[in-house]
């Protein structure tokens, strides 16, 4: 039997519903207000990973590995040693050149002496034939009279005639030489400047025998061994620079329409958790969603097609004193939520400088040295006196 305090059923039914239905007007309630308030502003998808620079060390000359100074997830600075090659090829060519710059030096000295010599040969051949010329005038005079016989007249003309042809001859000579000297010096001569060239070259395949890291970063895909023989541009492992990466965000092509270069991000990785808040913002949207750059594009014209939301990737630029105390690695998953509330730029980047976006600065010591190699080897081969250019010219 019911009591009085008992409420009847359908009173207690009435209760639950209009609770219920309180409940799920509250839940609506504030589903609407977060999107009012944060949702729409804010474009969220955990389609992010890990990118960066993958810097493939290859040997620039081919050669006998001696020697490994790294291994896989080990860190190196720029210019670490990494790898040494066998030098004895390099040093039998260094050596060579060495000895081919220093018989150019002294062959391009006796050029200068012969120049000289055929100076002296053709004033020599003037002389002698100005004096067969006398020697003809006079007896073409004595001739008529009888005083010097047709022999000795025909003589003399034969001799001025030899001594005219010897006089041509010397001046070819010597052009043919002062050509080959004619505004240089024994430093600045082709055949010298060619000498030495060789003898730089032949510097820089040496120093190229040894291996340095262009970036600082991780070791990682580690192939070669010590004894293996190695051909120019063979890949033999990796660096992955730590503080040259970005996040890869794939967007659905509906959630981009309102993004802008610039805009906040805020990331987490999958590492951390959410313990750990990476601050970014929009470097770039690309300009195709990825199925365009797939080997087979979904687009077709036979009819049987579905519709598939489309993603966009979105690079996200990290704050380097970030990833500096948080490391991330290469491929890591994320999770991405752009604001896009603050304005950005633009959807489409500016036009940048002309300017190296990496670069390395571990060759341009390749020649190191050389300069001084180059004097040693011309002080010890240069003659002793040089001749003044005024005796080479024919007066």
């Amino acid at each position: 039997m019911e009591t009085e305090n008992t409420p009847p059923p359908q009173s207690k039914r009435n209760l639950i519903l209009w609770s219920m239905t309180g409940f799920f007007l509250l839940v609506t309630l504030g589903v609407f207000l977060y999107w009012l308030l944060w949702g729409r502003f804010h474009e969220y998808t955990n389609d992010a990973y890990v990118s960066g620079n993958l810097v493939y060390v290859t040997p620039q000359v081919s050669g006998i590995v001696t020697s490994i100074y790294i291994d896989d997830t080990e860190l190196v600075d720029e210019g670490h040693l990494l790898i040494e090659l066998d030098k004895t090829d390099f040093q039998i060519a260094l050596d060579l050149s060495k000895a081919d710059l220093a018989d150019q030096i002294r062959s391009v000295a006796q050029l200068f002496l012969q120049v000289k010599q055929a100076v002296a040969n053709v004033q020599v051949a003037k002389a002698q034939f100005a004096q067969n010329a006398e020697d003809f005038e006079r007896r073409k005079a004595l001739v008529t009279d009888g005083s010097v016989s047709i022999e000795t007249f025909q003589h003399s003309e034969h001799a001025l005639a030899a001594s005219f042809f010897s006089l041509a001859a010397s001046e070819a000579s010597y052009f043919s030489l002062f050509a080959q000297i004619d505004k240089t010096t024994i430093e600045n001569h082709p055949r010298v400047r060619k000498a030495e060239q060789h003898l730089k070259d032949a510097v820089v395949q040496m120093n190229r025998s040894t291996l340095r890291a262009p970036v600082k970063g991780l070791i990682a895909e580690r192939t070669v061994q010590v004894g293996q023989r190695v051909k120019a541009g063979e890949p033999l492992f990796s660096i992955i620079p730590l503080d040259q990466m970005w996040v890869d965000a794939n967007f659905k092509e509906v959630q981009i329409g309102k993004m802008q270069i610039g805009q906040h991000v805020s990331i987490y990785s999958d590492v951390y958790g959410g313990s750990v808040e990476y601050h970014g913002r929009i470097g770039g949207i690309g300009g195709g969603t990825g199925s365009v750059f797939s080997v087979l594009p979904p687009q077709n014209a036979t009819g049987n097609w579905i519709k598939i939301v489309q993603r966009v990737p979105v690079r996200i630029f990290l704050d380097p004193k970030e990833i500096i105390s948080h490391p991330l690695r290469l491929g890591l998953s994320m999770e991405a939520t752009v604001d896009i509330h603050n304005i950005g730029e633009s959807s489409i980047p500016s036009l940048i400088p002309t300017r190296p976006l990496y670069k390395t600065d571990i060759f341009i010591n390749e020649e190191e040295g050389v300069d001084k190699l180059i004097e040693e080897i011309f002080k010890a081969n240069l003659p002793p006196t040089r001749i003044p250019l005024s005796e080479l010219i024919l007066p």
